[in-house]
């Protein structure tokens, strides 16, 4: 009896979380003034929850122990020292997936394939803080110095070959730290094949460094866990179109100047 209580409770939930939220079917007029925070958005039940299991796995198979945290915020980013990243709230619900591409013309990490890549990425910064890579000679004499200050603007060079490919725009060559991101993302997608993928290629020897040193990590604690989750979902008090005025005059001048976002 009890067992078939706790399974109708776990099925109950399910369906409450499939359920509409009240500010689904909103005109667009009204579902803009709504303040982010009175989404009231989870990763649990929306489209992200598989996705982040599936990066647990992907970690385990390569016999990883650390795991990132993930909290809903207003963009893709990890904080400084943080063992943990915040993903942005629209990929927690159809509905605004639907306005940010209406506003944005695309939506970063729209696809589960582009999420996927994304979270990989993230993942990379989260673990560099929790092990303290960056300070590891090798580490520097591989990918340059983490201190490097982060240009305002890079511009991409197509052809070449010192970088590995993952997110759009070469973002592998815009700081040391996002080739060491981008370089684990490529290691650590199961299909990537990366050994035939990059044979030849000055790039080869970057994520030769990563498996070697990820075959040093396995199974170890991480050195740093934090817990700490900078502007969470539920503090973000601005309206949906205020946030899409501030994000589209953000991109505006970010094209303006050349510079070419993750």
């Amino acid at each position: 009896m009890a067992g078939r209580r706790a399974s109708s409770r776990r099925a109950a939930a399910r369906r409450s979380r499939r359920r509409a939220p009240w500010w689904a079917r909103l005109p667009l007029a009204e579902l803009l003034d709504v303040p982010i925070r009175d989404l009231s958005l989870r990763v649990e039940g929306s489209v992200l929850e598989p996705r982040v299991a599936q990066l647990g796995r992907e970690l385990a198979a390569a016999g990883l122990r650390f795991r990132p945290y993930v909290w809903l915020s207003s963009d893709w980013f990890t904080p400084s020292g943080s063992t943990g990243f915040a993903i942005p709230f629209y990929l927690a619900h159809p509905r605004l997936v639907r306005l940010e591409r209406r506003e944005m013309l695309e939506v970063e990490g729209g696809t589960r394939e582009w999420c996927m890549r994304l979270l990989r990425h993230e993942t990379a910064h989260a673990l560099d803080h929790a092990y303290r890579l960056h300070r590891r000679k090798g580490w520097r004499e591989v990918f340059g110095s983490a201190s490097e200050p982060y240009r305002s603007t890079y511009v991409p060079r197509p052809g070449s070959r010192r970088h590995v490919r993952n997110l759009v725009n070469w973002y592998a060559q815009s700081h040391p730290v996002e080739d060491f991101a981008e370089t684990f993302a490529v290691w650590l997608e199961p299909r990537s094949a990366w050994r035939r993928r990059y044979a030849g290629w000055p790039a080869l020897e970057k994520l030769e460094y990563v498996d070697a040193v990820m075959a040093g990590l396995r199974r170890r604690r991480p050195l740093l866990r934090t817990r700490g989750r900078m502007d969470p979902v539920s503090t973000l008090t601005m309206g949906l179109g205020e946030y899409y005025r501030r994000k589209r005059a953000r991109y505006g001048e970010k094209r303006s100047v050349r510079e070419y976002p993750r």
